[in-house]
């Protein structure tokens, strides 16, 4: 149990000191605040030889900022700042009654000078932090367990980033030519993202939804086959889902090739066409959050795919890399513009700063010699010769509303957005505004879910449940994905589609919450209860091109799945999506990215509700994750 905090801390250092006697104490004084959070600060503080209430607040909004998924505290943005504050004030609750909001006073931080003066007696900076709780770097607080991983996860990169791999510039030459037969003009970023990456311990392809990122990464396996046809391989996604998704493209892919016959048949047997989870390829061990494979247990493999990295967080990707030999080589995949991880870190975003290729000199002159083509002149920006963008869309064409509006909104064009989304007329956009939402649920539960239970097989069921999703940012709340999956469910019974009012019933679509790897099922499967042959309920899930029954008694924890919350539908998309926003108390929830992350969801055709002003806020709101990735990146990157 926690000591008093008044009695077990020596209190002569600062008058003011103990702020707070009790949790309860500290509530009432800061808006918000969470026990977590109030907890760790007296743990830090218990440990420190200074205690002061300013150190006691800057430990409670590094508390606050690693739950918000930063890996450290910006003191700079701290400076002559007020938190937790809320000044009196009336609102008018929904019977027209007027409500005094007690006040709070918050907590206000003085200059950077002075947080800096209080934090150098208690925090350090070097390597021999063994017994030190918190380290200072760069104006920046970290927990030290972050700060290890950070720094642990840019060593990792710097070492394959100087690591000199023998190859044989006139192989690539030939194999690029044979991947990549036809040229045109115009700089060819999928050929040259596969060109940059055969000579590399270590590559990123980055790109837009539709951008052909799964496409060009086939090529690129089949490329290093050439190179090597004995080298293992092995491919991973952050989520079941994700996993699946990335299996059926690469799929898709390889008989692509097969059909168009340009790449040798032998080699595209080679090609993995199953892709895992990362926690399944690490190896879990029950009840333990460590893994079977780690530094003194490292993996077999030669070359590893990591898709939808946006989705990793700092923490597991550090696990990963300690369980990959040093010549092993490692290919991320991903969009930095999508939501970051749920936990700690944006790892994507900040190996991939800038919004274009910038390419040292060398690895241009590199690239142009193998490709035989001409690239453009990179800005002044520090080259990232492992980055690679693809620039062009094959989802979305240049004059849709989809792909308009989702440039609009990643590049925080709130008004220009909103222009687009209500004024023009568009075959794939559709701007509902906010009228009544109990209605329009009604009618896209008549147009999309309603089929399903007119479905004779799974594959028939499945195949109409996979062209819609109803998207939302939170689980609570009138347009919350809790209500909504209500909504769907109350209105299928008056329509006579759900026959049984239980818990489990025909055509009830699934997510699953935990990983169960009994079952091999994971967080975000999606699946279907739906009778067998002999009319009883079983619960049915994709694999492959097949789809296997399983007793619903054996699942884990699931939830319905009419809707989704946008996080969720991360490495999913749907040929028609409904985005709905709520209201309001958006304003902590939505931001660019999330709002970027579902309409990107859409493939052909895209139904917005929401009002002006909760989509100005939105669009305008950028996330933005604290850390000093990119800055370590940046000590041994050159230009030459």
């Amino acid at each position: 149990m926690m000591p008093n905090l008044a009695k077990s801390i020596d209190n002569s250092s600062d008058k003011n000191y103990p702020p707070y006697q009790t949790f309860y104490q500290a509530e009432q004084n800061l808006d918000g605040l969470q026990a977590i959070d109030y907890y760790l600060a007296c743990s830090l503080i218990e440990h420190s030889t200074v205690k002061t209430s300013l150190l006691f607040h800057l430990f409670l909004a590094l508390s606050v900022s690693q739950r918000d998924g930063h890996s450290c505290l910006e003191l700079r943005g701290l400076s002559n700042k007020s938190l937790w504050q809320v000044k009196n004030e009336s609102v008018e609750s929904k019977d027209y009654q007027a409500l005094v909001v007690d006040e709070k006073p918050g907590f206000n931080f003085p200059d950077l000078t002075t947080m800096l003066a209080t934090l150098n007696d208690v925090a350090i900076m070097d390597a021999d932090c063994a017994n030190q709780l918190v380290v200072l770097e760069h104006q920046q607080l970290y927990l030290r367990r972050y700060w290890y991983f950070e720094k642990e996860l840019a060593s990792f990169i710097e070492k394959k980033f100087l690591q000199s791999i023998n190859v044989d510039n006139s192989q690539i030459e030939q194999i690029i030519q044979s991947l990549f037969p036809s040229t045109s003009n115009a700089v060819d970023w999928q050929l040259t993202s596969v060109a940059n990456a055969l000579n590399k311990t270590f590559s990123i392809i980055a790109g837009g939804p539709g951008t052909g990122k799964t496409y060009t990464v086939t090529k690129l396996l089949a490329g290093l086959l050439l190179q090597n046809e004995e080298i293992r391989i092995e491919m991973v996604a952050p989520t079941g889902k994700a996993a699946q998704r990335l299996s059926e493209s690469i799929i898709s892919a390889v008989n692509s090739f097969k059909q168009q016959q340009a790449i040798d048949e032998a080699i595209l047997a080679k090609i993995p066409t199953t892709a895992s989870t990362i926690h399944r390829l690490l190896g879990v061990i029950k009840n333990s959050p460590n893994f079977r494979h780690h530094q003194q247990n490292q993996l077999s493999i030669d070359v590893l795919l990591i898709d939808e990295v946006s989705m990793v967080d700092l923490p597991m990707m550090v696990r990963v890399f300690r369980a990959l030999p040093l010549d092993c080589k490692v290919i991320l995949l991903g969009d930095a513009d999508q939501l970051p991880s749920v936990a700690t870190g944006s790892v994507l975003a900040d190996l991939a700063p800038w919004p274009n290729t910038q390419y040292s000199s060398n690895n241009k002159s590199f690239i142009e010699q193998v490709t035989k083509q001409q690239l453009p002149s990179f800005n002044k920006c520090p080259s990232m010769d492992y980055l690679t963008y693809l620039t062009l869309s094959r989802r979305f064409s240049g004059d849709g509303g989809i792909g308009k509006i989702a440039k609009l909104v990643i590049t925080s064009k709130s008004s220009d957005s909103w222009q687009l989304l209500t004024e023009q007329s568009d075959n794939e956009l559709d701007f509902i505004g906010d009228k009544p939402l109990l209605e329009n649920i009604k009618r896209l539960t008549e147009q999309f879910y309603s089929p399903i239970y007119t479905a004779t097989t799974i594959e028939q069921a499945f195949s109409i449940l996979d062209r819609f999703r109803i998207l939302v940012p939170t689980r609570v709340g009138e347009a919350g994905l809790e209500n909504i999956n209500l909504i769907v469910e109350q209105h299928l019974i008056k329509l006579n589609c759900i026959v049984s009012k239980q818990q489990h019933y025909h055509g009830k679509p699934i997510m699953i919450s935990q990983n169960h790897y009994g079952v091999n099922l994971f967080n975000g499967d999606i699946g279907l209860i739906f009778k067998d042959n002999s009319g009883r309920l079983m619960a049915y899930f994709a694999e492959g091109e097949n789809y296997r029954a399983i007793s619903i008694s054996r699942l884990p924890s699931f939830e319905t799945v009419f809707a989704m919350t946008i996080h969720k539908t991360q490495g999913s998309e749907f040929e028609n999506v409904a985005l709905i926003l709520p209201e309001s108390g958006a304003d902590r929830l939505l931001s660019r990215e999330l709002i970027y992350t579902g309409i990107t969801r859409a493939k052909k055709h895209l139904q917005i509700f929401c009002n002006k002003q909760v989509w100005l806020a939105g669009v305008t709101q950028k996330v933005s994750r604290a850390s000093g990735l990119t800055k370590r990146l940046m000590s041994f990157m050159t230009d030459e």
